[in-house]
């Protein structure tokens, strides 16, 4: 099917909605080559909900500080605003949540999860940044967030029934809707004016080899954001229950002793840091 056939049946279906308003000042903030830190964190600060995740993510041990980072100027000079860019999204996707009950938190601790198990991921193989890798994780289904918000009375029956006779998600919502979540995130992505690498990943976080005809060199962060949500559908993360999946964890090189020792560093890791996050 044509890719504009394919949108139009989307934008009949599904609200796609706009960034939210604090999330564009900053992105518009970070686009300006004279927009000072003061500038910046005066406008962070307007959002004390957007301030509390942001600091929240910033003093996750992923960023690998001793103190505390107690102030927006003190996260953003650790982060620094290439960072702050893809951190911005991830922070404004609990905004785009209409409600959120039960199958919320599910579908945010599953992003949670998959962004901390693919900066563990990017730690161990050295094939991406860190922190790169956990804002990757925590945005790579933002299309869910999307077909949820526009269908919360059927969306979570889909879960449902994988629940029920197994498959994957992402065809139950190709058999219901005639697209999936990784088609509506790339809409998002282009609308939002995302940076390229988070939109690649959006697209692509299931598709394994990488298409040839895109720039291969998104082919790794992809892979490992791939690998950390099997990884958390196999433990059951954002889930009422595990998964039955293969976990394709020699595609990153890595041994079955490894993997292994792996998901039980998450697993306490995930423990750890899960309160501190996912409010």
């Amino acid at each position: 099917m044509e890719e504009h056939i394919i949108e139009n049946i989307i934008l009949k279906t599904v609200d796609i909605p706009t960034l939210p308003p604090i999330a564009m000042k900053v992105m518009n903030l970070i686009k300006d080559d004279f927009a000072s830190l003061s500038v910046m964190e005066e406008t962070i600060s307007r959002d004390q909900g957007f301030v509390t995740r942001l600091l929240r993510i910033a003093n996750s041990p992923y960023y690998g500080q001793d103190r505390k980072i107690e102030d927006i100027k003190q996260a953003l000079l650790l982060i620094g605003f290439e960072t702050l860019k893809s951190l911005v999204i991830a922070t404004a996707l609990r905004d785009l949540h209409r409600k959120f009950g039960v199958f919320e938190q599910r579908l945010w601790e599953h992003s949670l999860g998959v962004g901390l198990c693919s900066s563990l991921l990017a730690i161990i193989t050295r094939m991406a940044k860190p922190d790169e890798a956990l804002v990757c994780g925590l945005i790579h289904d933002v299309g869910k967030t999307i077909i949820n918000n526009s269908m919360p009375e059927i969306y979570p029956q889909l879960y449902d029934k994988l629940y029920e006779n197994g498959g994957t998600i992402k065809d139950l919502e190709s058999e219901t809707f005639g697209f999936d979540h990784t088609i509506i995130g790339s809409l998002i992505s282009k609308k939002w004016k995302l940076p390229e690498k988070l939109e690649m990943v959006i697209t692509y976080h299931h598709t394994y080899p990488y298409p040839d005809y895109e720039d291969v060199a998104y082919a790794d962060i992809c892979n490992i954001v791939r690998v950390a949500d099997q990884i958390c559908n196999s433990i059951g993360i954002g889930l009422k229950k595990p998964l039955e999946i293969t976990v394709d964890y020699e595609s990153l090189d890595l041994s079955e002793d490894a993997y292994t020792e792996l998901v039980g560093l998450f697993k306490i890791q995930f423990e750890k840091q899960k309160d501190n996050l996912l409010g």
